[in-house]
């Protein structure tokens, strides 16, 4: 699984998902519960995932930091989260 794959398995299950540049260096964005304020939108939950030390890890941004051997196993990780029934 490649970038662009990854990007759009997580768009095919509702989620908000497009690559960024910033802190962490290059990585995929995901969001979930999209609401705006003041023209800006913004997102209940998120996740960032990215590539260090030859695997991949998810960031909540507040305490987790998950690693995964695989971009795949990574993406299949946030969707089992960011996608759960009573997580809204």
């Amino acid at each position: 699984m490649n970038e662009v794959e990854a990007i759009d398995r997580l768009q095919s299950v509702g989620l908000s998902a497009s690559q960024r540049d910033w802190a962490l260096g290059h990585s995929i964005f995901v969001g979930h519960g999209a609401f705006e304020r003041d023209g800006i939108t913004a997102y209940r939950h998120a996740r960032y995932i990215y590539q260090a030390d030859e695997g991949w890890h998810v960031i909540d941004c507040v305490s987790a930091d998950d690693a995964f051997t695989t971009l795949e196993d990574a993406v299949d990780h946030v969707v089992a989260v960011l996608t759960r029934d009573n997580f809204d």
